[in-house]
């Protein structure tokens, strides 16, 4: 994983992604007197991830998936050697949103094709959400597609989910299809929903 390198432009910071002195690649977020860093995960993000993802789960699946499957699946996906299989993947890309020296949320962009990207999980603190946190990681994500010249991202979420839902019908997705997944002996129903990467241009700060 290339390096992270800062310098100052008119009193803000930029990481240069792969490199990239680009200000499509980075989000900086406002919120009250915070300000929110998007840039790549690391190998230390990773216990920090799996505390975002387990306060995060509490409230997103209350009634939707059963408490004793959610511990079994964050057990899973979210041990410390899973998330570092996914930070490594060839097509993978992880994100993290930071604020004040802690990583507040945090998404996962898997290529799929040479067209096709799936987001394959965004989680912001309940605190933090409604602040644009999940808006500026789905950008980062998209600004970096943009450029690698795919067109199209998907994404499922629980049927049940309403404010996932309509998250994402908010940033644009659409073409819902009903399906559903065995995990582990529990049935998730879920919808997928996609949406274009052409012509992306990264949203204002707020």
């Amino acid at each position: 994983m290339a390096g992270t390198r800062h310098r100052r432009r008119s009193g803000v910071p930029f990481d240069l992604w792969r490199g990239r002195d680009d200000a499509a690649w980075q989000a900086w977020v406002y919120m009250s007197q915070e300000r929110a860093l998007i840039r790549r995960a690391e190998m230390t993000d990773l216990s920090k991830v799996e505390t975002v993802a387990r306060a995060t789960w509490r409230v997103a699946y209350a009634g939707i998936i059963p408490d004793e499957v959610q511990r079994r699946l964050l057990d899973s996906w979210y041990s410390l050697q899973s998330l570092g299989r996914a930070l490594t993947a060839k097509e993978s890309s992880f994100l993290v949103a930071e604020s004040s020296g802690e990583v507040i949320g945090f998404a996962q962009f898997v290529r799929r094709s040479s067209e096709s990207v799936e987001l394959t999980r965004i989680y912001v603190l309940p605190d933090r959400q409604r602040s644009g946190i999940g808006m500026r990681l789905l950008d980062a994500g998209l600004a970096e597609f943009t450029k690698e010249g795919l067109k199209e991202v998907t994404v499922q979420v629980e049927r049940d989910n309403s404010n996932g839902r309509r998250f994402y019908e908010r940033a644009g997705f659409a073409e819902p299809r009903e399906l559903s997944h065995d995990v582990q002996g529990f049935v998730l129903s879920l919808v997928e929903y996609r949406r274009p990467i052409l012509n992306f241009t990264l949203t204002s700060t707020d």
